[in-house]
């Protein structure tokens, strides 16, 4: 469903610092759950703790990754957007990848739009945003200095174990 929101929209994306803070080249070479490789997409999400936690499911558990940073983006209310509703996001974790990928691949290829929400498959009742980079609106998106990541340890320590 294509949309207009009655106001811009920030989201938030954690990367570590060596990489460039609102770029889609490791989608491009590796994929994701809603993209095949090859497709230059910048992953964010609706909440910085729902950034936090789709981070946290590829760390190891007892390391905190050091030199983390967020960035903050705005999406302008002008720009149109698209998300998919027609997946159940409680069924995330069992889909096969070519079901969530058919989806955000024919939205790439098609350049509908710039934006892409799709349903967290962390967090199913939050959604997570996806940006086309090759998209003529993508230039819209004001994006924000980096700013040091802020993770409470806790969320990392070593399983059985106390206070991290």
């Amino acid at each position: 469903m294509v949309f207009r929101p009655d106001a811009a929209t920030r989201v938030y994306r954690i990367v570590h610092s060596r990489f460039p803070p609102f770029d889609g080249s490791g989608t491009y070479q590796w994929g994701s759950r809603w993209v095949s490789p090859g497709r230059q997409v910048v992953h964010a999400a609706d909440t910085y703790a729902l950034a936090v936690l789709e981070n946290l499911v590829h760390w190891q558990t007892n390391v905190l990754p050091s030199a983390l940073v967020c960035v903050e983006a705005t999406i302008p209310a002008e720009m149109q957007q698209e998300q998919v509703d027609d997946i159940d996001p409680r069924a995330l974790g069992s889909l096969d990848l070519a079901a969530t990928r058919a989806h955000g691949d024919d939205w790439y290829d098609r350049r509908r739009t710039a934006v892409l929400w799709v349903p967290s498959a962390v967090s199913p009742y939050e959604r997570n945003v996806l940006f086309n980079q090759a998209h003529e609106d993508f230039t819209m998106i004001e994006v924000a200095a980096p700013l040091p990541a802020v993770v409470d340890r806790r969320l990392v320590r070593e399983p059985g174990g106390g206070e991290g």
